[in-house]
């Protein structure tokens, strides 16, 4: 394991170390790391003609940046970090582009998200019923199980001049089951083979609030709405452990194509640990992993997972890491109504706390035990809570664990989503060291769209990352991704404009600038992780994650953002993804706005960790 910070080097070394580097026109180090600054040999990688933003506190910026030995060696004039170039170092032009620390998406379901897509799930989003077909064709000749299931999603009424029916999938289908999901998850299309599993003839009566669509004929068509989906999906077989494998290396190999280095997967089982363990150690997950346990609603429930839980033993833990529990605590503020809120929504109606109990009494006890149970492990706790009366019971319950003291001393507990934490709340939070991680792309999905819901004030208010930041409060932003597509820099885009996906700006007061957006996907996840001592920043002697725009971040327009290209991604100084290598697309700009469009619906639906339908 590298270590960067040598407590050896007295403060005259580090001072010397300092002043060499400044004269030879290259960025000093923070002064921990000075020392690194002054390694010998040449580098194994320089990046030069680029706009390098070390996103440390001064913000600074320089020409080129040197690597060596999996972190930054060097920064500064192009000039003087060439001189560390030498025959085996691979020099690469960056055209003008960003370089920025690898991203770190801190809150994000790695399980579900690589689900979503082929060989396991296809976009089905077309214009035309006839592209539809000519997908699951393509999708059955890729199949290498006879009789296995194909999935799809994303096919839209709105977009389509019908849906997809069977009679449409069969000539196609061969042997195949067929099911697609429309982008709401309130519809399925499923060719004849489904009909007959499920028994679904002319003659049967759909369950309560369910619609079997029939032809003129009265057969049905293969296309179920709303309850009536239920006489399928009991059908569909989950994934296999070798796909839910695959399905990871898909998800990762996407990030890196997104620049992402870095991601928290909240809520995990002890099984998906085990399968997050056997990748690493066989070298196999190629980004760092901060998993946080799934801590239920109960007491019990917790004590149960921590009693069977073993510490992983003999592997880096920069790159797998069990940080914490995540605790779930209430629903979400849209059309669902679920999240607690101390003033109703404006119908009158109000959600609940999610935790176990018969009373508001008994459930806030239970927050609280679940909480403490936690800390006095020693873990880290992320706390789902979305309304502002959820939020202060989570706080309040940190508050009242931290008062106990805790082995480490730092747990760095934070909120999970955030939206509508009171000010009063920020400022507890700020004063006691309690994060928060905010979903900036869940914002542009909302919009204003929450008007008649929460009224335009809160919605205005939902996810106060102004307020927050100017009262101290260490912000984190996070895709929550299978919920929106794990794009920061849409998530960028929105934090600094406040403008949703349907036109309009929610929140003007809550905007802050490109910079400060930066550091909540880079400086301050790697807070959260406990982590900031040797990653999120590119000061020297940091780890050489890095992410390469194909452009200019800090001065274009926000609009613009998510047109631009990752052109290359770095892990500890090894690059893992390069555009030019790649089949990826130069922008995800439309498959994030189809799948932000699966969002939109998921979330007015009440379902807050949107994963791939059927999985």
């Amino acid at each position: 394991m590298h270590h960067p910070i040598d407590p050896r080097i007295d403060r005259r070394s580090l001072l010397q170390g300092g002043a060499a580097f400044a004269a030879a026109g290259l960025l000093p180090a923070r002064t921990a790391h000075a020392a690194v600054a002054r390694t010998d040999g040449g580098a194994d990688l320089i990046i030069r003609n680029a706009r390098v933003l070390v996103l440390d506190r001064r913000f600074r910026v320089a020409e080129a940046i040197a690597v060596r030995g999996g972190v930054v060696q060097a920064l500064g004039r192009a000039k003087d970090v060439l001189r560390l170039a030498g025959r085996r170092t691979e020099v690469i032009d960056a055209g003008g582009g960003t370089v920025l620390p690898g991203i770190n998406d801190s809150h994000l379901h790695l399980g579900g998200f690589g689900l979503d897509f082929p060989p396991l799930s296809y976009d089905v989003d077309t214009a035309s019923v006839g592209e539809v077909v000519e997908i699951v064709r393509g999708a059955v000749q890729a199949a290498t199980a006879p009789g296995s299931w194909i999935r799809g999603q994303g096919w839209n009424d709105n977009r389509l001049p019908r849906p997809p029916r069977a009679s449409d999938l069969d000539p196609v289908s061969g042997e195949h089951p067929v099911v697609l999901s429309d982008f709401s998850r309130h519809a399925i299309a499923v060719n004849s083979i489904v009909l007959r599993l499920a028994g679904i003839t002319r003659d049967t009566v759909p369950p309560t609030g369910g619609v079997i669509e029939k032809d003129a004929d009265g057969e049905p068509t293969g296309v179920l709405r709303e309850t009536a989906q239920d006489l399928v999906s009991r059908l569909i077989p989950p994934f296999t452990d070798e796909e839910v494998s695959q399905g990871i290396d898909n998800g990762i190999r996407i990030l890196q194509s997104l620049g992402i280095t870095s991601v928290t997967e909240p809520g995990i089982s002890l099984q998906r640990l085990a399968l997050y363990e056997k990748k690493a150690r066989e070298g196999a997950l190629g980004l760092r992993l901060t998993a946080l346990l799934a801590g239920g609603t109960d007491p019990r429930q917790l004590r149960e997972t921590l009693a069977a839980y073993r510490p992983i033993k003999g592997l880096d833990p920069r790159r797998l890491r069990v940080a914490g529990v995540k605790i779930f605590a209430d629903g979400i503020p849209t059309a669902a109504k679920t999240a607690w809120l101390h003033e109703p929504y404006l119908d009158g109606s109000n959600g609940s706390l999610v935790i176990a109990g018969s009373t508001l009494r008994e459930q806030i006890a239970n927050l609280h035990e679940l909480i403490a149970i936690a800390h006095a492990r020693g873990f880290q706790v992320g706390t789902h809570a979305t309304g502002d009366a959820t939020i202060d019971a989570v706080v309040a319950g940190y508050v009242k664990a931290l008062r106990g003291g805790r082995p480490g001393g730092d747990p760095r507990h934070y909120v999970i989503h955030g939206d509508l934490t009171p000010k009063a709340t920020l400022r507890r939070m700020a004063e006691r060291g309690i994060g928060v991680n905010m979903n900036a792309t869940i914002k542009y999905l909302l919009g204003r769209t929450l008007d008649p819901v929460l009224g335009a004030a809160r919605t205005d208010y939902q996810w106060p990352y102004r307020t927050a930041l100017d009262l101290g409060v260490r912000v984190s932003s996070a895709s929550d991704a299978s919920v929106t597509f794990p794009s920061w820099l849409q998530g960028v885009q929105s934090a600094v404009l406040r403008e949703g996906r349907f036109g309009g700006v929610a929140g003007e007061a809550e905007r802050i600038t490109v910079r400060e957006a930066l550091a909540t996907y880079t400086r301050t996840p790697a807070w959260q992780d406990h982590a900031d001592r040797w990653k999120g920043t590119l000061e020297v002697g940091m780890a050489a994650d890095i992410c390469v725009v194909g452009g200019e971040v800090l001065d274009a327009d926000p609009h613009e953002l998510i047109n631009l290209p990752i052109d290359a991604t770095m892990l500890g100084g090894e690059v893992v993804y390069r555009r030019t290598d790649s089949t990826a697309p130069a922008s995800y700009a439309r498959t994030a706005s189809a799948w932000n469009a699966r969002g939109t619906a998921c979330l007015a639906g009440g379902n807050c960790c949107c994963r791939t339908a059927h999985a």
